[in-house]
């Protein structure tokens, strides 16, 4: 089984992480639970009466002493939350499709009327937008005389309300992503923009093993400290980031590399990985585009210090995806075996759109937790791609306004590449760059859709590496994929590997492992080669989502402007 988890948006790094922890054990903030010399006050009181089994303590971004307390049970089938707040106004809590407020599902109460709104954003840095069918209830609330807001609230886990509503998928299962959290709270009687008083977490909302809920990088930390046998950090090294608005930068770990790191006994060894945490250096955070880890075949590259060209994408990571892991029993093949990997290539995209110099990177790059333990051969993971992989589109314009651009990997690439009759898809993620507005990724059978994988507001800025929270899924052999990016420009963009162009990419983990199951795409091997085809869509189109009806986008402000939850 697998699980990958996505780290809060929250802790853009490991060392950030660590300094908010120190920072928040000096507040004394009474809204952290792990705080217990705290004298009395109206939200301890209200707390010595709650009977809600799991609480958090989410701190915003700019000051960890700052935040929100979160508690919830998951009760038969609705959800039963309270949220409190240091403020007099309002509250608001929300569950994210990518980590922000695009196609987020909100409910927020007012103080002042005892208001409580069931609601939703569109696509843009908006209000949250009424919906047509309020679904949450009211349970109580409380404004206590030293100034804690808290309101109590309960709902269905699947509303029925398709268009407005998130059903909230049981994420306690090893295979399902996480919860994305986010919420904001003010002073003012309505609600209105929030300035720092925001947070945005990933959160399993349902007990996982040993019943256990709560925050996703805590879980981690947990469940790794408990399996990984060890751990290696591979880092970009002394870097100096060009003026260049695009840089790609490329550092080989070869096998003497990381038989001396330690991932390998020795040159002929083999392990498994079992997680991996990717660091962004504090000097680097506005310049990190994103991150890709390339694993080079054993069977190909024969010489114990250097990385060949022949290579595979094994991870990726932008903003809003730190870090995923796979439970017990399973794990990503790595060593001097024809079947694995014996050296991998980091590579690093860096934005610098305004021609800063002198920043000095400090350890961006990926940490590996592994295991010598052995792995069930039916559950060794595999990795391929779908869409435009290789970017074979490079230079190809995108088109001005609303498009749709669509890739259609042929049966013949599953048909000729399984050598098992089919494969669990266990995890599934979109990647495109900032003008992408929705992606799709379809599996058809004998020219039946049978799975239909959606991200419906893409949000590069929150998760550039948009994880689908979904089940596991089979994909047989004879099965195509149907690849669809919808973009939005004001001006002809094109793809390409530039900060400003456009890729469409789907990465796609699965067992077991099919060692010819790499890619398909325009360009790509005999059997895996996908057509292409673009076409312009209506000025006044939603690209065809289905969350949110046909809330029309607002690009008149950043989210720098008007914030985000």
């Amino acid at each position: 089984m697998i699980k990958f988890i996505l780290a809060s948006i929250l802790l853009v790094t490991t060392s950030a992480l660590s300094s908010s922890v120190r920072s928040l054990n000096e507040c004394g903030n009474p809204l952290d639970p792990s705080f217990t010399n705290i004298s009395s006050n109206g939200y301890s009181e209200w707390k010595a009466t709650a009977t809600y089994e799991n609480s958090v303590y989410l701190p915003t971004k700019s000051d960890p002493c700052n935040g929100m307390a979160f508690h919830w049970a998951i009760v038969s089938d609705k959800i039963k939350i309270a949220v409190a707040v240091k403020a007099t106004g309002w509250s608001a809590i929300g569950f994210s499709e990518t980590g922000g407020m695009r196609g987020a599902d909100v409910v927020y109460f007012e103080a002042a009327t005892s208001l409580l709104v069931d609601a939703h954003v569109g696509d843009g840095y908006t209000m949250p937008i009424a919906d047509e069918l309020q679904n949450w209830n009211l349970l109580g609330s409380t404004k206590t005389d030293d100034g804690y807001l808290i309101f109590e609230a309960e709902r269905d886990l699947d509303t029925g309300d398709v268009s407005q509503d998130r059903v909230l998928v049981d994420d306690g299962d090893v295979y399902v992503l996480d919860n994305k959290l986010i919420g904001a709270w003010g002073d003012s009687d309505t609600i209105s923009y929030h300035g720092n008083n925001r947070i945005s977490t990933s959160m399993q909302l349902f007990p996982g093993a040993g019943d256990v809920a709560g925050n996703a990088y805590d879980i981690f930390q947990q469940d790794m400290t408990a399996r990984a046998q060890g751990s290696v950090t591979l880092t970009l090294g002394a870097l100096t980031i060009p003026t260049d608005e695009t840089t790609y930068h490329n550092v080989c770990y070869t096998t003497n590399d990381l038989v001396e790191a330690g991932l390998f006994k020795d040159a002929s060894s083999a392990t498994h990985i079992i997680g991996f945490e990717f660091l962004v250096a504090e000097t680097s955070v506005k310049y990190a585009h994103h991150m890709l880890l390339y694993g080079h075949f054993a069977y190909y590259n024969d010489d114990p210090d250097s990385c060949n060209d022949i290579n595979t994408p094994l991870m990726g990571w932008a903003p809003g995806n730190d870090f995923f892991y796979f439970p017990e029993g399973s794990g990503m093949k790595v060593g001097n075996m024809q079947d694995s990997f014996n050296a991998f290539t980091l590579e690093c995209h860096f934005n610098n759109r305004d021609g800063d110099a002198n920043v000095v990177d400090g350890g961006t790059g990926v940490k590996i937790y592994y295991t010598n333990e052995s792995v069930d051969p039916s559950l060794e993971i595999g990795m391929m791609m779908v869409g435009d992989p290789n970017v074979e589109l490079a230079g190809n314009e995108i088109g001005s306004g609303r498009t749709m651009h669509e890739f259609t990997c042929p049966s013949t690439c599953t048909d000729n590449s399984f050598e098992d009759d089919e494969i669990s898809i266990v995890m599934e993620a979109h990647h495109m760059h900032a003008k992408g507005k929705r992606m799709v990724n379809d599996v058809y059978r004998d020219g039946t859709l049978v799975h239909s994988a959606v991200i419906d507001y893409y949000d590069f800025d929150q998760s550039g590496v948009a994880h689908v929270r979904q089940q596991p899924y089979t994909v047989r052999r004879g099965d195509s994929f149907h690849t669809t990016c919808y973009f939005e420009t004001n001006e002809d963009t094109v793809y390409g590997l530039g900060s400003q162009d456009e890729m469409c990419m789907t990465f796609l983990y699965y067992f077991p492992k099919q060692q010819n199951l790499l890619y398909c795409g325009p360009e790509g091997p005999p059997s895996c080669d996908a057509d292409y085809a673009s076409k312009t869509l209506d000025p006044a189109s939603d690209y065809d989502r289905v969350f949110g009806g046909s809330s029309s986008p607002d690009t008149s402000s950043s989210a720098s402007e008007k914030g985000d939850f």
